[in-house]
């Protein structure tokens, strides 16, 4: 935060850029379901919500972990070392997130495996059309 409470531009420009790209990754995940929907029927629509609902949380995950890592006033924040450490926790939570995501929906749901891949890449694909946005 800059003086009086106010958002600097890096932070809007941020949101910004994270919003669009959850908006990109629910539309594609939605237009994969519907495909899955008129080809394979309801199950099949279910896993692919599920996999597609998992690439959402592991970018949500990796944003706040990264807006973190951004935030911290102390010590580290001099220190390129330690932020670039806290940047690499950040990848490694998403993927965390990520794989346990998946395994909940294959093992413990036994949604439909294929599904849940064909969903979760489509919530990626969201990555190639979400570009960086500036603050206005």
């Amino acid at each position: 935060m800059t003086h009086f409470g106010m958002p600097n531009a890096a932070k809007i420009a941020f949101r910004r850029t994270l919003l669009r790209l959850i908006l990109i990754q629910v539309v594609l995940t939605t237009a994969a379901a519907i495909v899955m929907f008129l080809q394979k029927g309801m199950d099949f629509t279910l896993a692919t919500l599920f996999g597609g609902a998992v690439g959402i949380a592991g970018a949500l995950a990796g944003a706040w972990r990264i807006s973190l890592a951004t935030e911290s006033d102390n010590a580290a924040a001099d220190n390129n070392v330690l932020r670039m450490a806290e940047f690499y926790k950040a990848t490694l939570f998403r993927l965390l997130t990520i794989i346990g995501g998946l395994a909940l929906g294959m093992v413990v749901l036994e949604l439909e495996a294929m599904g849940i891949l064909i969903g979760f890449i489509a919530a990626q694909l969201g990555y190639f059309f979400a570009r960086p946005l500036r603050a206005r």
